[in-house]
């Protein structure tokens, strides 16, 4: 069984990558930029903000049945908004939810016994999101995190050309903010080398960088690959990744929010 594990929540996973030490093996030269159209935040009301609360609160205290409590009695799972193949219509949708977070194996009817689950860490990072999306007009489904879309595909396509290789496809992130600036290095407070609007750009790698036979840290800094193919870094808290998964939250019978909708990266 494949493993859906949140990929916007995969800190942890990027950092096991990115942060061994050496930079991604991607070319680094010049590209198009790539400009990037981000979606209207949503500004929690406070009965998302007392949901956001139970969750984070239950995966603290790694409380299972409060959080199986959180999960919509339409929850689904979805890969790039179709059904994901191992989501099984016929079962429960909180067989479902175990199953996708790893406190049940697929197929069973028993929790326990998956490697490595419940994947406690992935949802922690989705109750630590601050970045929220509505997806339709009326607001019933938020989002997190927030989502980008590039403005022209064939400009994205000619800058992936430009810097990826047969052998390495790049990691790439859109800034959050206008007039975001490039250091030197995590640490530099001189002149920047350079400044990012609201595009996407390649992550070379993250810092603080992993020690050997120790948990991997949370990024602070990640090193970026500029428009111009020079390379420098940004606060971790400045972009986001532009293919990732997300949790949806719906607004149930009585103001109640939700769980509905985990949607893996296509």
């Amino acid at each position: 069984m494949r493993r859906f594990l949140p990929r916007a929540s995969l800190a942890a996973v990027l950092t096991v990558l990115l942060c061994a030490g050496a930079a991604a093996e991607i070319r680094k030269v010049a590209y198009p930029r790539v400009k990037v159209e981000i979606a209207p935040a949503y500004k929690p009301d406070p009965a998302f903000e007392e949901m956001r609360k139970a969750l984070a609160d239950a995966v603290a205290k790694k409380d299972a049945n409060a959080l199986f409590a959180l999960v919509a009695p339409g929850f689904v799972w979805t890969v790039g908004s179709a059904l994901a193949g191992d989501f099984d219509p016929g079962r429960d949708p909180l067989h479902n939810f175990k199953v996708l977070f790893g406190f049940r194996q697929y197929g069973k009817d028993a929790d326990g016994g998956v490697d490595d689950g419940p994947y406690w860490t992935s949802l922690a990072a989705f109750a630590s999101e601050t970045t929220f999306y509505q997806t339709a007009e009326d607001g019933i489904l938020v989002c997190s995190p927030i989502a980008a879309s590039v403005e022209d595909a064939d400009v994205f396509e000619e800058a992936r050309a430009k810097v990826e290789t047969d052998d390495e496809a790049a990691d790439w992130y859109f800034v959050l903010r206008d007039n975001t600036a490039v250091a030197r290095a995590p640490d530099d407070k001189g002149l920047p080398l350079g400044r990012l609007g609201q595009e996407a750009v390649p992550v070379l790698r993250s810092h603080p960088p992993a020690r050997e036979g120790q948990p991997a840290p949370t990024p602070t800094h990640f090193e970026v690959l500029m428009p111009s193919g020079r390379s420098g870094w940004i606060t971790a808290s400045a972009a986001l990744p532009l293919d990732t998964g997300r949790l949806c939250y719906v607004a149930a019978p009585g103001g109640t929010w939700k769980i509905a909708i985990y949607d893996a990266a296509e």
